[in-house]
């Protein structure tokens, strides 16, 4: 017995360019924005390491990105 099914495909992975185009979440100022985007680009940078966010007074403050290379 067969069913007639349509053929469920994997949609594609979007390029970095769908990501510029998104509209920014709601609820979020700019500066938030700005923080959540120095997160990304913090953790894009690094294979191996940490990336720290140092909060006051419920403001994030600093970001600090310390890169392992390993040389097996």
């Amino acid at each position: 017995m067969s069913t007639n099914r349509p053929a469920v495909e994997a949609p594609e992975p979007p390029s970095s360019d769908a990501h510029a185009s998104r509209p920014d979440p709601v609820g979020l100022t700019g500066d938030e924005l700005g923080v959540i985007r120095r997160v990304r680009d913090s953790l894009r940078s690094i294979r191996f390491g940490t990336v720290l966010i140092v909060v006051q007074d419920g403001k994030v403050v600093q970001i600090e990105t310390a890169e392992k290379i390993r040389l097996r």
